[in-house]
């Protein structure tokens, strides 16, 4: 686990017009997979979809530039890129060989659909297989993944029970073991949100709950807890304790933690000195006790676009600035399938990508001073 310095990579890489409640809408934004080939202008340094309408990183001749956002994270000095929605009925081999180029690793996701009785659960033994095959390059996990994230934040999510969540795990473990078991062990954590239940500290009732029921993989488990508290709370003196959460959480559960989520805020006073030093105290910490925390990631690449200017779009170290030069159109064979509306089947429309430009903010300088020097 050389790889400790993160970043998430979510819904928040789609320009405008995107919202997450219409993304359905769209063929292109479907699922809100932005790892997809298709979503390969806003990723990647090359796209060219099925009319030959395409963008290209600055180095080829032409004026149409992709936007680049792995090469971006990876100039950050960036190690991780910590993803949330992924469908395994899309290729995604675009995203995971330019990580894998440059030396990045990837924590692939399992969607919070898989997790929901109402939605993908029932369906766990057919999505599991197409999930971990998604995850596959000739005969194992493709190499630029470094680890699993189950759901995001179950503990606060309609539909989710901690049953769910345990019976979605054993079913992968039992099925990778059956019908992948040359794949290496990758580790696997599910992300908790931090909150007080029963007075105990943050995450640990979920924990409590979760861990009892997947004894068969805990040699591979990472806890994943997802915090804006403050570096002291983390490091130094959580609720009064005098001793950090990180230490208080290894001594408890004896399992090594990744912050899946960690940053601030920009509307608040404090933010730049406050992610510097959550960032630079999980480094630091990490390389003096690497068993017991392997890393961080930074909430997040770029602000929400449908966000923007409240306190829940502003924690980027980039911003959707304005419309790009060009906006990608797709046809039918631009996608692997084709998602429907309602009961009558209706096709649901391919709609269009603008490769939007976006700018830094103040956050930018943070997290590249914290992941480089």
């Amino acid at each position: 686990m050389e790889r400790v310095k993160g970043i998430c990579y979510g819904n928040d890489a789609f320009p405008a017009p995107y919202d997450e409640s219409n993304a359905n809408s769209f063929q292109c934004t479907f699922g809100s997979d932005t790892s997809a080939d298709y979503i390969a202008p806003l990723h990647g340094a090359y796209y060219q979809n099925s009319v030959k309408q395409w963008c290209h990183d600055q180095g080829m001749s032409g004026p149409q530039p992709c936007r680049e956002d792995i090469g971006r994270m990876h100039s950050m000095g960036v190690e991780v890129i910590r993803l949330y929605d992924w469908d395994p009925r899309n290729s995604h081999h675009v995203f995971l060989d330019k990580c894998q180029t440059l030396g990045l690793g990837v924590l692939v996701s399992v969607s919070n659909y898989n997790l929901k009785s109402g939605e993908g659960l029932p369906n766990m033994d057919k999505a599991i297989p197409a999930l971990i095959q998604s995850f596959s390059k000739d005969g194992d996990y493709h190499p630029a993944v470094q680890g699993i994230v189950i759901g995001n934040e179950f503990n606060r999510a309609e539909q989710i029970s901690v049953a769910n969540v345990a019976s979605f795990t054993n079913a992968w473990a039992a099925i990778e073991q059956q019908q992948f078991g040359g794949h290496r062990k990758v580790q696997i954590g599910h992300p908790v949100a931090f909150g007080l239940t029963n007075n105990e500290n943050d995450c640990w009732y979920v924990w409590r709950q979760l861990l009892p029921q997947i004894k068969a993989l805990n040699s591979r488990l990472f806890l994943a807890p997802q915090t804006y508290n403050p570096a002291v709370d983390l490091f130094h003196d959580y609720r009064g304790a005098r001793k950090g959460y990180v230490d208080l959480t290894y001594d408890e559960f004896k399992l090594p933690i990744w912050f899946t989520e960690l940053g601030r805020d920009r509307t608040l006073t404090g933010h730049v000195r406050d992610v510097t030093d959550q960032l630079q105290g999980c480094i630091n910490y990490s390389k003096q006790n690497p068993t017991k925390l392997i890393g961080c990631c930074m909430f997040s690449y770029v602000d929400k676009v449908w966000k923007q200017g409240t306190s829940e779009g502003s924690f980027g170290a980039w911003t959707h600035a304005r419309q790009g030069p060009i906006t990608v159109t797709y046809t039918e064979e631009d996608f692997t399938h084709r998602d429907y509306i309602g009961p009558t089947k209706v096709k649901v429309p391919l709609g269009t990508l603008n490769i939007d430009v976006l700018e830094k903010t103040d956050l930018y300088e943070a997290v590249t001073k914290a992941y480089k020097t």
